[in-house]
């Protein structure tokens, strides 16, 4: 499996709660501030949306009205150069059309950066979730309409880092680890065949200039086991990454990061095909103006399909502009396209996705985002093609 899972929505809806951008109302959160020292940051998120296919199905497709009511919460405690901090969240999902679908998803993580001296510091982090696919995505694609509820899932991660030398001084290494694991809870009978664990250890050489910018070797091997031997075959494989890059922090108009290497993906299982070959991932933000910013992005990866095949080579692109027209009013314009490249198997898949939304802070608590997603699967085999529209309005509340 991609060890760069999709966290869904949950995830995305925390984060959006917990982190400051150039245009929010949730900017001035206010915060608990409790005599131990904790900070503690609550957050309501709701929404209603409209599916125009809830099981991503090329036929027979079905709609609904859905609600989505998400509480979170972050306590944060900071002691000298010390951080170290607790989100949890829940996401509850009703479907007017189709109560087979409604979901509750819950997320838990806990962070904690610690700085021995100036050239001593490491990171330790955990994290659980229990998820949900929604019909028709992830091991079900293509398969939908036949599906009777959503596909759920337990995530658990939990890693960190050591990083010797001083920010101030040239060189600086960095050694990581990372254990993760998928287990899936229902539809036993196909999905025992994708509960995996990933075993991540890397290593990251930094070279900083005196220009705010950073180059790095990237060194990572991840070990993949599944849980169950595969009817088709073992899929258990072993993964070496080897990237050189760049990153830089803002300027005035810049920032960003340039990795390109080679991969290595090689399976236990010799009736399996191997990959080899050019790997990257890039981000670069550009902002023109000071209300106005672009963010391009552009990635090459191989990863374990879901369904058939050895692996699928995945290369995507990215852009999307967000424009500050007010203090209280912004837009954002997006479009992501994704081609997957299936071995083992002949098939071939390209998305196109396009974002339009608006953000409208009515107060310092209440940011309202309404908006529509156009999704487009389109595939060598007819069963993986599908349109799927969503229009949503959401609300953002902080206290």
């Amino acid at each position: 499996m991609n060890p760069k899972f999709k966290l869904k929505a949950l995830a995305l809806v925390v984060t959006s709660f917990m982190s400051h951008s150039a245009f929010s109302a949730n900017e001035n959160a206010s915060v608990i501030r409790t005599e131990s020292g904790v900070d503690i940051t609550p957050g309501l998120n709701t929404a209603l949306k409209y599916d125009d296919n809830i099981a991503s199905s090329n036929d027979n497709k079905q709609d609904s009205w859905i609600l989505t009511v998400t509480p979170a919460v972050k306590a944060e405690l900071l002691d000298g150069n010390n951080a170290y901090s607790v989100e949890a969240g829940l996401e509850y999902a009703e479907y007017f059309d189709s109560s087979d679908d409604n979901y509750l998803d819950f997320l838990l993580k806990a962070n904690g950066d610690v700085e021995i001296n100036q050239s001593n510091k490491f990171n330790l982090n955990a994290m659980y979730i229990n998820g949900h696919d929604d019909r028709g995505t992830g091991i079900f694609a293509g398969a939908g309409g036949v599906q009777d509820e959503p596909n759920t899932y337990e995530l658990y991660s939990v890693g960190g880092y050591y990083e010797y030398g001083a920010r101030g001084t040239p060189a600086r290494v960095q050694l990581n680890a990372k254990y993760f694991e998928k287990q899936y809870t229902n539809f036993k009978s196909v999905t025992q065949y994708r509960n995996y664990n990933d075993v991540i250890l890397g290593t990251t050489f930094f070279y900083d200039t005196q220009s705010s910018s950073s180059f790095f070797l990237e060194l990572k091997n991840i070990d993949t086991s599944y849980d169950e031997l595969d009817p088709t075959g073992d899929r258990d494989s072993q993964t070496q990454n080897a990237k050189l890059g760049m990153s830089w922090e803002a300027t005035s108009t810049t920032e960003g990061h340039v990795k390109v290497g080679y991969q290595n993906k090689s399976f236990d299982n010799s009736d399996r095909e191997d990959f080899s070959g050019i790997a990257w991932d890039a981000k670069l933000t550009w902002k023109p103006l000071t209300y106005s910013q672009f963010d391009f992005t552009t990635g090459r990866d191989s990863k374990d399909p879901n369904s058939f095949g050895d692996y699928v080579k995945e290369t995507n692109y990215g852009v999307k502009w967000k424009h500050e027209w007010s203090d209280f009013l912004a837009s954002t314009v997006a479009y992501t396209f994704t081609n997957e490249e299936y071995t083992g198997v002949a098939r071939e898949d390209d998305t196109s996705s396009v974002r339009v939304a608006l953000e409208y802070a009515v107060t310092r608590w209440l940011l309202i985002k309404p908006g529509v997603d156009f999704n487009q699967n389109s595939s060598t085999e007819d069963r993986f093609d599908y349109d799927r529209n969503v229009y949503f309005i959401r609300a953002e509340m902080t206290m």
